[in-house]
């Protein structure tokens, strides 16, 4: 019982801080500038994204869950790239490495939230993917 006081309070205490920090954000999907295309991994699933713009800057946001029962967090990270309106990769970077935590009831959180700054000079309707990736990327890969 304690435990659920507890996540309870944590909840209460997250919603309340994340919903003061989102009043100064624009959505730029909500608006439809830019559209968000996700693509799960095989343990690893993205609940929901967005990529807004705050204090002049523009970001990337996700939040992860696992898929399934694991009996350990899982440890991934997200590519991300931005494409102009024609297809061609305008930006490439990928997340720090991520652990999902386990699904475990009243244990709290069973998701990891993540967010990446993109550059600000997003062409209307560059589409923006984001997937789950697991294992490492050589140098030249990822362009920045």
């Amino acid at each position: 019982m304690r435990n659920k006081i507890l996540g309870l309070i944590a909840f209460s205490v997250m919603a309340t801080i994340i919903s003061g920090c989102a009043t100064n954000q624009i959505s730029l999907a909500d608006k439809g500038l830019v559209s968000v295309k996700k693509h799960d991994g095989e343990k690893v699933k993205i609940l929901w994204t967005d990529v807004y713009q705050q204090a002049g800057q523009t970001w990337a946001y996700g939040v992860l869950k696992q898929r399934g029962i694991n009996p350990a967090s899982i440890k991934t990270h997200v590519d991300i790239q931005v494409l102009n309106p024609d297809g061609s990769i305008r930006y490439e970077t990928i997340t720090d490495n991520l652990f999902v935590p386990r699904k475990c009831a009243g244990k709290g959180p069973d998701w990891k939230g993540f967010r990446v700054q993109l550059p600000n000079d997003l062409p209307k309707d560059s589409q923006i993917s984001m997937t789950v990736h697991s294992g490492g990327h050589e140098k030249s890969d990822v362009k920045s």
